[in-house]
Order: C-alpha cells, then structure tokens, then sequence
C-alpha cells in the first residue's frame, strides 16, 4: 500500500498541490463515492439498524471502519483529483459548495439519532414564533406568539404534539385597531396552549425509506421535491430540503448531500456566520428573490445540525423564526388526549410556514 502512495505521489510531481477549497471539494465527492459503492452482503444501512433500532456497538464498529478507510485514501484521492475528473484549481468551487461541502463531511461523520424503534419515539424540541389570526366582516385580526413546541413521532405517524403559547403580541398598530374592533384586547387571549396524542397516521416524518433516496445531490433534490410536493421553483426546493431536515430521523449519509445540494439551487446565497434568535452561532445560508431573502437555514459547524430557520417579509425584516432546541429517541409519549381525527396538513408537523407561498 505504501509503494503504491508513493506512486501517487510521484506522479505529476510538477502540478501545484490544490488550494484548500479544492481540496474540501475532491474529499467530499470521493467520500460520497465510497458511500455509493455497492453492497451486497447486507441491505443499505443494515450495519446501523437491527429491527429498526440501532446497535451502539455494531454503529461504532462501522463508523471507525469508514474513518479508517478515509484516512487510507484520502491523500491518494487528492492527489489523483484530476484523474477522476474532480474540479481543479483552475476550477475551483464556490465559496457556497466549499462551506456546504465541508459541512456535509461534518455531518457524515456524526452519530446517528437512529430510526426510532417499536415503541419508540422521535423527540424535538422548539421553539420560535407562530400567528393566530381572527376574521370577522372581512377583517383579520392578527396576533403574534412565541411558542415552545415538543413532538414525538414514531414510524407509523403515530405520537404526541404539545404547544405552549406566550408573549403574544399585535404584530401593528392597524391589526391592533382591527382586533379591537373584534373584541380582541389582550394578546394573550389569543393563547391556543394543549398537547394532544395521534394515532398512527396523525403525525409523519418526510420519509420512511430513507433507503430509496439517492446520496448523489442532484438526484436526491429531485426525490426530495417529488416526494415532498409543492410547485417546481427554486425556493420550494430550498423549503423541500428544510422539510427533510427539521423533526426527522434523517440518517447522516442523506443529510451530507442534502447539504451539497443546497448550491445546485438557484437563488440560495451563503450569509456566513449568523447568530440565531437563541444565541447561538452557526452557517447560514438564503433564499433570495427579487434581490431579498425570504427563508434563511443556520447550520451547527459542529454537528452538521440544522439549528434554526426564518423567514422574512418583502421589506427584508424577519417575520417568522424557529429554532431545534434538543432531539433524542425516548420510549414514551405523555399521556394527553388522544386526537381522533387527523390534523390538517402541515398543523403537526411544521413549525413555521414551509411553502414559499406563504412566507
């Protein structure tokens, strides 16, 4: 092995090494060729899922494996970047692939929350903002809370969503006058606070095949639309990708190209380091139209987590904001009323507004 490097190495001696950004580039796309090769002797993710549980001790195995594996090649695969048809430095990627590449490294690496288990639930906590509106005479009174939102799903849909409402407020002084006209004084009559349980079916995740989607970024923003629904535009594929990304057991191999294929979409800008509405700093990046953003994602440097959204109205001001506090598999739900009929679309599992349409 090490004659063979030092083959590598030699060859093109004369060829400037690539510049750092290059070099991010060529680990990630030889990395998600690895990921891509053909496995027959157990199914896709096998080695991490035993009756839809996961196995600490074979997940650890697996990942030291695949880090073993990385650190053996990866010299020989910059070094042969040209070769196999990698960018070079004469091309070298934009400022926003280089960070969504080495993002995605990030987050291929990381431990995996797992699919939860029977009996299992997948647990996220957040909290941001959310509006309830009011009509009567045709007139709308709208009123703005925060609310802190805990949900657990489990793989059949069933599970629990509990929302707690506070610091309501009347988003402008003309919805303050129109909620008076409609009776409507105190914002915090407007508090809608409960939790309630779902059958199987009231709740869902994006997917519950993770397997059938692609790691190649091109195809898996296909899939993500197709699946995920919405009219065929640039900024419904950037809320497609959020959606697979927030309250769901995404595994890391999907959410590494999920972030490579953020800069095949037109309009999406990177914003570097941002602070969120809880303080906490990570990469951002936007969906801009007309000039202005309308949906920001911030990602956790660290996790390769996704650790807030907002959105923003025409003026350019935020209007609308969630942040994921906390996600875990746990073995039970609270017991609150059980809900015998099935939410409306998008009621229990969307945080925030996810079409584009509504910002």
């Amino acid at each position: 092995m090490l004659d063979e490097l030092e083959r590598v190495r030699a060859y093109r001696a004369d060829v400037p090494d690539p510049d750092a950004a290059t070099t991010l580039a060529a680990r990630a796309e030889l990395m998600d060729a690895i990921g891509r090769e053909p496995r027959t002797a157990r199914p896709f993710y096998a080695d991490l899922v035993r009756n839809s549980g996961v196995d600490p001790q074979r997940s650890r195995r697996q990942r030291r494996r695949r880090l073993v594996l990385a650190s053996g090649l990866a010299a020989a695969g910059v070094a042969v970047a040209g070769v196999l048809g990698f960018r070079g430095a004469g091309n070298p990627p934009s400022a926003l692939a280089a960070e969504m590449n080495q993002l995605a490294q990030v987050a291929a690496n990381q431990d995996w929350t797992g699919i939860p288990g029977p009996g299992q639930y997948l647990y996220t906590e957040s909290e941001g903002t959310t509006g309830s509106d009011e009509y009567a005479n045709g007139h709308s009174c709208i009123v703005q809370l925060v609310q802190h939102r805990e949900i657990w799903i489990a793989t059949d849909g069933s599970g629990a969503l509990n929302e707690t409402d506070s610091q309501g407020r009347f988003t402008s002084a003309g919805d303050q006058e129109q909620c008076a006209a409609m009776h409507i004084t105190d914002p915090a009559s407007e508090d809608a606070s409960g939790g309630n349980r779902f059958p199987a079916g009231g709740l869902s995740f994006p997917t519950n095949d993770w397997r059938s989607l692609s790691t190649d970024p091109a195809t898996l923003l296909a899939q993500v639309h197709e699946r995920d629904g919405g009219p065929d535009t640039p900024a419904e594929k950037f809320v497609n990708v959020a959606d697979f990304m927030r309250e769901s057991d995404v595994p890391p191999a999907i959410r590494a190209a999920l972030y490579q294929a953020l800069p095949l979409i037109p309009g999406v800008k990177l914003l570097g380091p941002q602070t969120d509405p809880t303080g906490r700093t990570g990469l951002a990046v936007a969906f801009y139209a007309d000039g202005e953003p309308t949906h920001e994602l911030i990602f956790d440097q660290q996790t390769g987590r996704l650790l807030a959204e907002r959105y923003y109205d025409k003026t350019g001001k935020v209007s609308d904001w969630t942040a994921y506090v906390a996600q875990k598999i746990v073995d039970s739900v609270p017991n609150y009323p059980m809900q015998q009929s099935t939410p409306p679309p998008g009621q229990a599992t969307t945080p925030s507004p996810t079409s584009s349409s509504t910002p």
